[in-house]
């Protein structure tokens, strides 16, 4: 019978996997907020993402880049047919970039149990670890509890070298892994809640740049937020009707207005390419069966994004361009 791996043995497996997977931006997460974290999840949410299970955590961010520079064929093959604007799509969303973070993480868990059994050591059940990314795990404070990051003043987490450029994941494994955090990642993890706008000195170009007024120095207005209202369906309120411009998904100027935000050029996903925007025309006429499939497996084809809104954002956007 093979002994359980000592916290340092797996912290390492796990560590060099992350790396190998090209997780440069990773922190473990203190075990004292991995038990908090059990604390307040419901136990359809533990049950879901096997947080009962997890003996350790990794938080993890990946950089992304500006996307594809052109929208996809099927959206050229269009635009061939019926010339028009495209609505935007911001830069999260050009690619599917939480796909391609689980992608990697699923990798890496792989690769960490290659590491352990061929070290005799028990990697746990290969059902305990769990990749996560854009889940219903609280991802934010835990990347934060971590100390990958600082909380900026928009309220997104600032890593290194990519400021709010990133998307945010999770490594969960059902063995003990605790050593010295590798990575780029942040700095000495945090004690006590993160403070809004830590590391951004005096600067509030975020906050001056928000078209609708949804950031403030007190925080965050999610019912002025243009991202927000993205996939809610029906009528926008007026005020956020006449700063929607040619948006399709997503508000990227506070993001635009920070010095440290810095999309990676050199960062590559390989799923769910839509590019800077798609045909306003297509997205107002093309068949919800159509919307469905040639959106499927990209950032707009998740089952919560209904179809309507973004007709209503294409309409919006034919207007504002």
């Amino acid at each position: 019978m093979s002994s359980p791996p000592t916290p340092e043995s797996a912290y390492a497996a796990i560590d060099a996997s992350l790396a190998e997977a090209g997780l440069s931006l990773r922190r473990p997460l203190p075990a004292s907020e991995l038990g908090a974290l059990r604390s307040f999840l419901s136990p359809a949410l533990r049950s879901r993402y096997g947080a009962d299970a997890a003996r350790s955590a990794f938080a993890v961010a990946l950089p992304y880049g500006e996307g594809p520079a052109e929208p996809p064929p099927w959206a050229r093959d269009w635009l061939a047919v019926r010339p028009g604007p495209l609505a935007a799509i911001a830069r999260f969303a050009r690619a599917n970039w939480y796909a391609e973070l689980v992608a990697r993480l699923r990798a890496a868990a792989s690769l960490a149990r290659g590491r352990l059994e061929a070290g005799s050591k028990d990697a746990g059940p290969s059902r305990g670890w769990r990749f996560l990314a854009n889940s219903g795990l609280p991802e934010k404070r835990l990347a934060l509890a971590a100390g990958l990051g600082e909380l900026g003043r928009h309220g997104l987490v600032m890593v290194p070298g990519a400021g709010s450029a990133c998307v945010l994941g999770l490594l969960l494994a059902p063995i003990a892994a605790e050593g010295r955090p590798g990575g780029e990642g942040g700095g000495p993890r945090r004690e006590g809640p993160p403070r809004l706008g830590e590391g951004c000195g005096s600067c509030r170009s975020c906050l001056e740049a928000c078209p609708t007024g949804a950031l403030s120095g007190a925080g965050y207005d999610r019912e002025l937020c243009l991202q927000s209202w993205s996939t809610r369906p029906g009528p926008l309120p007026p005020a956020i009707e006449a700063a929607w411009g040619g948006r399709l998904y997503g508000c990227d100027a506070c993001q635009e207005a920070c010095p440290r935000f810095r999309p990676d050029p050199g960062s590559r996903a390989a799923r769910g390419l839509l590019g800077p925007g798609l045909p306003a025309s297509w997205l107002i006429e093309a068949p919800e069966a159509e919307l469905s499939s040639l959106l499927r497996g990209s950032a707009l084809g998740l089952g919560w994004m209904p179809k309507e809104a973004f007709r209503r954002n294409a309409a919006l956007a034919l207007r504002g361009i």
